[in-house]
């Protein structure tokens, strides 16, 4: 069984929640059977801190769950990536307040949360694609261990930046942190076919320099490069989904002062764009999951057990669901704010925890094929 995993964006709250929903599998020993990861933001950051904390590899479902889990929980928990706070205790980076915040995303990332290695560092299993929005072409510019760049762009199958840099790209959320300038290698670039991505032949570079914004600019699921509905699933035989994406946030405040308070907040423009092209690719991929057009799940962060059990007609005694976490205990992981900032201990089990129960409760209505053991939250 060949999973593709796509993990959406959300920041802090984001990167733990699909922590636990990597717990979750990790405890049926699934995590070797992940083939491919399509990262956005927050999950960016997850597998960029999942990876570097295992030694710059994928762990085994074994030393996930008794090493790079305690040791990201008590990280995340702890210590802040990006917030005022960490910039003021940081005066080399003082001047890039006003014109570079996300390179101090990225510096921070290696710094803060020892985030190591070079893309080419990257193993070949899984492959993992880091999903950013390109400024210059307005399309999927994707990082991996062997190419980067979109289809309009071209290709380049010897990226020369870190693991770091790609995933501060992914995270860099639009006006509020900024974009995020690479310099480009002038060799080496390839036009692609659209449909095969298979390299043309070589191509004048169009920019000597790129600026690549956060991946939810684009689309927050990380969805397309796993599913699409012309070519239904893409080298694997299940797709999970696990969308950490927050609600609508609402109207009112400067994205100035929502910053200095830790929250990473778009204009408004771009938070409705967003919200209406996951809610688009959510139905397209939920609708093909119905039709036995694609198997796999769509973990939503925010839902019970008992909303699961509703939604599949299969409600039992209110004495069953006493194992789990209450109703509002899974709203408080959605109404999380969308942060770079540690949370506290107790914070980080309530939204992992969210999405450790739920990926087991969906999959297990939804995608026979994994078949998860049935398993209770023991906090640790």
């Amino acid at each position: 069984m060949k999973i593709g995993l796509a993990l959406s964006g959300g920041g802090t709250r984001a990167a733990i929640f699909h922590l636990g929903v990597l717990r979750r599998l990790a405890l049926d020993g699934r995590l070797e059977q992940i083939a491919c990861v399509s990262s956005v933001s927050g999950g960016s950051i997850a597998i960029a801190l999942v990876m570097s904390h295992a030694g710059v590899k994928w762990p085994t479902s074994q030393e996930y769950l008794t090493s790079v889990y305690p040791e990201l929980r008590n990280l995340l928990s702890s210590r802040d990536l990006f917030s005022v706070g960490a910039i003021a205790a940081s005066p080399l980076h003082w001047h890039r307040v006003f014109t570079n915040r996300a390179r101090i995303v990225a510096d921070f990332l290696e710094k803060r949360w020892q985030v190591k290695g070079d893309l080419i560092e990257l193993p070949d299993s899984p492959r993992w694609l880091i999903n950013t929005t390109c400024i210059e072409t307005g399309k999927n510019w994707r990082f991996s261990k062997m190419e980067m760049g979109d289809w309009v762009f071209g290709k380049h199958y010897q990226p020369p930046f870190s693991v770091a840099e790609a995933a501060a790209a992914s995270a860099a959320v639009p006006y509020v942190i900024g974009s995020l300038a690479f310099k480009l290698p002038v060799e080496g670039w390839y036009e692609t076919n659209p449909g095969t991505k298979e390299p043309l032949g070589r191509k004048a570079l169009p920019f000597r320099k790129v600026n690549l914004w956060d991946g939810g600019a684009y689309e927050n699921l990380g969805l397309e490069p796993l599913y699409k509905i012309e070519q239904g699933m893409i080298n694997c035989d299940c797709v999970l989904v696990s969308d950490a994406s927050g609600g609508l946030p609402p109207v009112g405040g400067s994205s100035l002062i929502k910053l200095l308070r830790g929250q990473l907040s778009s204009p408004r423009l771009f938070d409705i764009s967003s919200d209406q092209i996951r809610f688009l690719r959510s139905r397209m991929f939920v609708s093909a999951l119905t039709r036995g057009e694609a198997k796999g799940a769509f973990i939503r962060m925010g839902n019970s057990v008992r909303d699961i059990d509703i939604a599949c007609n299969r409600l039992q005694a209110p004495s069953h669901y006493a194992a789990f976490q209450s109703d509002a205990d899974a709203q408080f992981a959605l109404k999380h704010p969308t942060t770079l900032s540690a949370v506290t201990a107790h914070e980080f089990e309530r939204i992992a925890r969210n999405g450790f129960e739920i990926a087991n409760a969906t999959i297990n209505a939804y995608c026979k094929e994994l078949n998860l053991s049935k398993q209770i939250w023991e906090a640790h």
